[in-house]
């Protein structure tokens, strides 16, 4: 046998999610139709463990949208990433330096502080955190090596406190 179109995607939290809620359905509308069809017990439960981790409160798959990752992987353009570092912004949503760091290969000899501090806002902005508003903090000092492990965006249950920059960067 040989393989003429090799399938080599590779989809993210989200998409994975999708595909196994969408083929739980067809497996109930196929018991539906024919109580005699049995799938297979470790299919069954693979399936059950991936779509309970995916909709875990941990997970960003839960709340994203087709839409916004449209829109991230719209922004990441400009930034020259890797599919696989695309990949891995959009399955995990840093919310620190610190975190994309270990995301991207090379990232300070590829990025200044500066652009890490913008892409972590604009992940942020498009991958948000249902019931958070995202501001960018400012500050007035340069950056210092301290920084970089510092998180740069902050999130506000309530709206009304968006122009009040937090006291506490963790």
């Amino acid at each position: 046998m040989q393989i003429i179109e090799k399938r080599n995607a590779q989809l993210s939290n989200y998409e994975v999610l999708a595909l196994l809620r969408e083929l739980d359905e067809k497996q109930k509308e196929m018991v539906r139709i024919n109580t005699q069809i049995k799938f297979a017990e470790n299919l069954k439960t693979i399936q059950f463990e991936v779509i309970q981790n995916l909709t875990s409160s941990h997970s960003p798959a839960k709340t994203q949208t087709p839409e916004q990752i449209e829109s991230i992987l719209s922004e990441l353009k400009k930034y020259n990433l890797t599919k696989s570092e695309k990949l891995q912004i959009i399955n995990l949503r840093p919310q620190s330096i610190a975190e994309l760091e270990l995301i991207i290969e090379d990232c300070e000899d590829r990025f200044s502080i500066e652009t890490l501090r913008e892409m972590i806002y604009m992940i942020g902005i498009n991958l948000p955190i249902p019931g958070k508003v995202v501001r960018r903090l400012e500050s007035g000092n340069e950056p210092t090596e301290e920084d970089e492990v510092l998180t740069f965006i902050h999130y506000e249950t309530d709206p009304k406190k968006r122009n009040i920059l937090s006291e506490n960067i963790h």
